[in-house]
């Protein structure tokens, strides 16, 4: 600590040198003064921590000097030492928030005390304010993130007013404006079948990258908040007028697609959900921007489908037609696998005529797009498979029907005739070639990092219908088949004695021993040091 004496009287400042016992105090360093002027200079120069000053002194008196400090620092301890004649400005020392009064003369031993006393309770002040500052910051630092859970809760649970007090909003520095109007708008990225996103680190990356290019479009929008992946899912809220959302939301989703197609080369799309009045009605204009993207995922990339604008070119009744039954529909056609195509097209069937008043064009809007999104799919495995003017027929045989009763009748024939398309392309020979392909590879290639994928594309299939096969013919999936594998070879190894633990894991293919042992135990039973004492 540093001290800073200001007094005329040289006598008084040798004296307050030499007999008080500074370093016991805790003081490095002391500075002097004979009068305000100076001591001001020394004040700005090098910030005492505790100033001991006269009252009455030439050019600058000691009150004055107190006030000047006291402009910039209310927290500085100040001693005051003055003679009788003094005493009557003690009443304005006391308005100034000194610390001590001492009166001349004063005994070296009583000052030391008081000196102790001032120190002491400059301790106590600087450590609470210290707790203080640090238990602000981390507040201030929770605070996003306190407010992203308020967010999310209000999109996902839904949350009534009650839940919300007004001190709470003013805690975690929100307008009350988010609660009288918006809507959810919900961004996904596509993760590509290419090596810049196989890596799962690689991918991660990728989508903080988009979740930054997001707050930046939001930072210069305004009335909006960025909220945390859904799975790939981005949401944003927007609040404000319908107009003006509905019109940030347009904004900002075309200007993401831009920007995440331009700076990181990936596709995507933007769903929006309908403004609403109230926040409670938030969670429905999360569900929607969410079947946007739903409704876009066989439609193509880099697209905005926009709940308000489709609403009302939509049917009256909308049929609640599950894209996951003909997302199966779609893998059990790649299949081969009849009764399945036939039981999940049942299911779409109940469910588009069920509704009183589906429309006969929309079914078959929506049958002929199911239908084009097959062919396509099954050309994507072979595009010798089927010609252009076999999809057109299909598709011309859809529209033609005059009822709802033979327009299911018409997709059943389609099915079946697709499946018969299917079945000539992807003889038994065949797929016993993918299959010893991959067991080749496996075979040569299993101390190394193997990509599936990589396997799928040097195939020209697709991941999920080569996985799919590999699981039928073989009875395993492709990752327990590797596995199985990497185990028996460490198995001969291990039984030869002449290696470690750690090199077999490094020879199958296991970088990490710990987790190769863990492997190893739950395909086996043991662990891989028991194995090699020969322990059952």
């Amino acid at each position: 600590m540093k001290v800073l004496i200001v007094d005329d009287d040289g006598f008084v400042i040798n004296g307050l040198k030499s007999m008080i016992d500074w370093e016991h105090l805790g003081v490095d360093e002391i500075m002097t003064a004979v009068d305000g002027a100076a001591a001001w200079e020394l004040y700005n120069h090098h910030k005492p921590d505790l100033l001991i000053t006269d009252v009455y002194m030439p050019r600058m008196n000691g009150l004055q000097l107190i006030k000047q400090i006291r402009e910039s620092d209310m927290l500085l301890p100040i001693i005051i030492l003055s003679g009788y004649d003094e005493f009557n400005y003690a009443k304005e020392a006391i308005q100034l928030n000194v610390a001590q009064y001492i009166l001349k003369p004063a005994v070296f031993t009583e000052i030391e005390i008081v000196l102790k006393e001032v120190l002491n309770k400059r301790d106590v002040a600087e450590k609470k304010e210290q707790y203080f500052f640090g238990l602000r910051s981390q507040l201030e630092q929770s605070i996003p993130v306190l407010r992203e859970q308020l967010l999310f809760d209000m999109l996902t649970a839904g949350l009534k007013i009650s839940d919300i007090p007004g001190n709470r909003l003013q805690f975690l520095q929100m307008e009350e404006q988010v609660f009288s109007g918006g809507l959810v708008m919900s961004l996904i990225i596509h993760r590509e079948t290419n090596k810049k996103t196989e890596l799962e680190k690689d991918w991660q990356l990728y989508k903080f990258a988009s979740y930054n290019i997001a707050q930046e479009i939001v930072k210069k929008s305004g009335n909006s908040y960025v909220l945390r992946y859904m799975e790939d899912r981005l949401p944003l809220l927007l609040y404000g007028t319908k107009e003006a959302a509905c019109q940030r939301a347009l904004e900002i989703g075309a200007e993401f697609i831009e920007s995440v197609g331009a700076y990181l080369e990936l596709n995507t799309n933007v769903g929006i959900g309908r403004w609403y009045e109230s926040f409670t009605s938030y969670p429905l204009s999360h569900k929607e921007s969410r079947d946007m993207l739903a409704m876009m995922e066989y439609e193509g990339h880099q697209k905005i489908f926009d709940s308000e604008a489709s609403y009302d070119r939509l049917p009256q009744v909308w049929p609640a037609y599950s894209l996951d039954n003909f997302r199966q529909l779609s893998e059990a056609l790649l299949r081969m696998d009849h009764d399945k195509v036939m039981r999940y097209w049942l299911d779409i069937e109940r469910a588009i005529t069920n509704e009183q008043g589906t429309s006969l064009k929309y079914m078959k809007t929506l049958c002929s797009s199911m239908i084009n999104s097959l062919v396509l799919h099954i050309m994507e495995e072979d595009p010798a498979a089927m010609e252009w003017g076999q999809l057109v027929g299909f598709l011309e045989s859809i529209q033609t029907v005059s009822t709802q009763e033979l327009l299911c009748k018409r997709i059943k024939i389609l099915l079946n005739q697709l499946l018969e398309i299917v079945e000539s392309i992807y003889n038994i020979g065949r797929q016993h070639t993918y299959i010893q392909h991959v067991k080749n590879v496996v075979a040569e290639q299993y101390p190394n990092n193997i990509s599936f994928v990589q396997i799928a594309d040097d195939l020209h299939l697709t991941r999920n219908y080569l996985s799919s096969l590999f699981k039928r013919v073989t009875g395993e999936s492709f990752t327990n088949y590797l596995t199985l594998y990497r185990i028996e070879k460490a198995k001969v190894l291990m039984k030869t004695h002449r290696y470690m633990i750690y090199e077999v894991s490094s020879r199958v293919g296991y970088s990490d021993p710990a987790y190769f042992s863990r492997v190893f135990k739950n395909v086996t039973g043991i662990s891989p040091t028991d194995y090699t004492l020969g322990k059952s």
